[in-house]
């Protein structure tokens, strides 16, 4: 990525992604302060190392609304481990598919993710330890899988199986499969599931391997596993797979950072799962305090991050600028794509600057795609009307402690970002865009 100096370059200065860890150095912005709350990344940091020094296994949740940076942030906090930690990371959206995810295919990319570090950083693997994964995937069941679903290949033996591009190989297949096919994703439940616990020893095994040789041959004190992306998968899987599997979840004996929905934190079932896991919890940028005054040191965090990728001589004025912070809510993804938008706006009127009416444009484009969140919603016999949903808003606003109730209604507002949490006190507030809806409709909010 490189830094926008005319608004034709804004669009790639802004795109919806982290910052690699290549960028960090000269794009990324520290935060800590303005959330309100320890240093998230820091704190994830320190339990880590803690638990290299203790040999003890630790299963994070990192916990964030979508677009506050938690993705960023994973990857700053792999950059302060590289040189000394082995990293193996991957996200559930690239690797699987989304919509249909089982928690077995968990185990199954980490294998070959497993197997793939293995191949690039030229571990010498135990030959025994190999054979006895290969003889699991000759078992009947497996054979079957493979009869059923992969390509016919010509195969010579265990002895040639028991070398690491076959196993890689092989797991790489398995995830693709399920990736492709839901049938297939129901014949690996089926299948898998009677043996899982080998799956799982199988893993846990390769991990201990990994482990060991990392630190032998590289020096590296431990290996640190990221999931991410588990909090952009449909709610409803995501509550299957964490609150229905949480016991197989942290049987991977290693120190796992999962990425967590916010909405199933502010949730009241969370409490049967929240003792498997410690949960560290990255809050939204305040651009407001409680009492609805501007939060200058947080507006002015915001401002630097877009100064970092824009240069400020494309703003007509420093009150432009000031209006795209104020009206995120600190949602640095709607500030993304307000830029986005008013950098359209502004080429197509032939401006080489992003004016006024630019943040107008952008500003309304946002606005459309909040007020499309609120409609009547039906889920089984739960049923709420889109005045529901705005009376509910509306009370919030009016508010004196800003804690709502974690009632289902507030959790369908947290998941589409009309509510947003801040700092370590754990209040709350409406989206300011939000706000602006809730006025036009004639709510009263003071």
């Amino acid at each position: 990525m490189e830094k926008a100096n005319a608004v034709s370059e804004v669009y790639n200065a802004v795109l919806a992604r982290p910052l690699e860890i290549e960028e960090m150095d000269e794009f990324y912005c520290d935060t800590d302060q303005v959330r309100g709350v320890l240093s998230a990344r820091k704190q994830l940091k320190l339990k880590i190392e803690q638990n290299a020094v203790s040999g003890k296994n630790g299963h994070f949740l990192f916990v964030g609304y979508r677009g506050c940076g938690k993705s960023t942030e994973l990857n700053h906090l792999q950059k302060d481990l590289q040189n000394d930690y082995a990293i193996l990371n991957y996200s559930i959206m690239e690797e699987l598919d989304p919509q249909n995810i089982e928690y077995i295919e968990l185990f199954i990319v980490t294998m070959e993710r497993l197997f793939n570090l293995a191949v690039e950083q030229h571990l010498q693997i135990d030959q025994d330890f190999l054979k006895k994964i290969v003889n699991w995937t000759s078992t009947r069941e497996i054979q079957d899988i493979k009869d059923r679903h992969f390509s016919v290949e010509a195969e010579t033996g265990i002895e040639a199986k028991a070398e690491l591009p076959y196993l890689l190989k092989f797991f790489f297949k398995l995830k693709g499969a399920a990736k492709a096919s839901k049938s297939f994703k129901d014949t690996i439940k089926q299948t898998i599931e009677p043996r899982l616990s080998d799956l799982i020893q199988h893993c846990n095994e390769l991990i201990s391997v990994v482990r060991q040789q990392m630190f032998e041959s590289k020096g590296k004190k431990d290996l640190v596993i990221f999931i991410e992306d588990l909090d952009k998968i449909p709610l409803h899987v995501a509550e299957r797979l964490f609150y229905n599997y949480a016991t197989q979840l942290i049987q991977l004996k290693a120190t796992v950072v999962y990425t967590f929905p916010v909405t199933l934190y502010y949730n009241i079932r969370f409490g049967t799962i929240g003792g498997y896991f410690q949960t560290i919890e990255l809050p939204m940028v305040k651009t407001a305090n409680k009492d609805g005054s501007e939060y200058t040191a947080g507006i002015n965090a915001l401002k630097a991050i877009v100064n970092t990728r824009i240069n400020h001589a494309l703003f007509s004025n420093d009150i432009v600028l000031q209006q795209f912070v104020e009206k995120s809510g600190g949602v640095i993804r709607d500030i993304f794509t307000m830029l986005d938008d008013a950098a359209t706006s502004a080429m197509l009127n032939g401006s080489a600057m992003i004016r006024d009416e630019d943040f107008t444009y952008a500003y309304n484009q946002l606005k459309k795609e909040y007020n499309n969140t609120i409609a009547d919603y039906k889920e089984g016999e739960v049923e709420h009307t889109a005045k529901d949903f705005y009376e509910t808003m509306a009370e919030l606003v009016r508010s004196g402690n800003k804690k709502p109730d974690n009632s289902a209604i507030m959790m369908l507002l947290r998941q589409t970002l009309c509510v947003l949490s801040y700092n370590g006190e754990g209040w709350c507030d409406v989206h300011p865009i939000m706000k602006d809806i809730l006025a036009e409709r004639g709510y009263a909010l003071n």
